[in-house]
């Protein structure tokens, strides 16, 4: 029995290993990814605002004077520079041994506050880390920086590295909900976008589900069907046609070759990682059977 354990041991160090390669793998090419859509992103962007300025509202563009119109570029090209920098991943030495800290690396991202107080947690717990959390803002937006180390090859759990690749895609699609808002907003300062809209409108366009997307367009627009109520007394109410910067990763990635490579290569790791979590759950139960086998014996005395 005791041989037993031993070889499901030596097992399961093999696919501990293969997990740490894969976590090398998945940093890799996250790096890549998120560089290029950084990239891909501020095109898209300038892409769809062009579109929303020229064809959905080309009369409130048109009343801007010339350095409005400037002014309001250089705004949408200023956003979408600062996320791209905060999608780029930098790379740490993978010499710099560190406990499994597992999460983003340094992308500024509103309504994060649980990600970035777990994230703190786990380091408090883990090295003891002089680093104090993050404050509360009064402001209207969070802004945190959570700056961690890649996945390292003393990552040998499969449920660990499961959790930073979700931690991370979350963080992406957070981002683009978050550059679309700021850049509705700076549309509906211009004056391209209606005055009277509320924020938690723009806030909610940009978070607007893809199947709730009905009336086709240029990529990365929403279009929206808006009824308001004008006079409670008559019951009236007033129908606005609303189109809004709405990304999504979807349409960033398709006509790009190099993010749907990278995108492939991704879900290929994916499926790896999938396969050697089950094995090594597999293995670990088998582990667990045979050590209570042994302890029963070890402790049972027939009288």
């Amino acid at each position: 029995m005791a041989k037993a354990i031993e070889r499901i041991e030596r097992e399961i160090g093999v696919l501990e290993q293969t997990i740490a390669e894969l976590a090398e793998e998945f940093y890799n090419i996250y790096s890549r990814y998120l560089t290029a859509l950084g990239k891909v992103m501020r095109q898209q962007l300038i892409l769809a605002t062009y579109h929303l300025c020229t064809q959905s509202y080309p009369e409130e563009f048109l009343s801007l004077s010339f350095n409005q119109r400037q002014k309001l570029q250089q705004t949408i090209k200023e956003l979408a520079d600062r996320t791209a920098q905060e999608l780029s991943v930098k790379v740490n030495s993978p010499m710099e041994a560190k406990p499994k800290i597992l999460t983003i690396n340094e992308l500024e991202i509103s309504e994060l506050r649980e990600l970035i107080e777990e994230s703190i947690a786990e380091i408090e717990q883990q090295e003891s880390s002089e680093e104090k959390p993050f404050s509360e803002s009064e402001s209207e937006e969070i802004h945190a920086e959570a700056t961690t180390e890649k996945p390292n090859t003393n990552i040998t759990n499969p449920e660990a590295l499961l959790q930073w690749q979700e931690r991370l895609e979350n963080a992406i699609a957070k981002t683009l909900q978050k550059l679309s808002r700021d850049s509705n907003l700076k549309l509906q300062q211009a004056g391209l976008l209606p005055k009277k809209l509320p924020e938690p409108v723009l806030e909610a366009a940009a978070k607007v589900e893809a199947a709730a997307e009905t009336m086709p367009g240029p990529p990365n627009l929403l279009n929206l069907v808006i009824e308001t109520e004008s006079d409670r007394e008559s019951q009236s109410s007033t129908v606005t046609h609303l189109v809004t910067i709405h990304l999504r990763l979807s349409e960033i990635e398709f006509p790009d070759s190099t993010l749907t490579s990278l995108r492939q290569q991704i879900r290929n790791l994916s499926v790896r990682l999938h396969t050697t979590r089950r094995e090594y759950q597999k293995k670990q139960r088998e582990k667990a059977v045979a050590e209570a086998e042994l302890a029963w014996r070890a402790s049972w005395f027939d009288e």
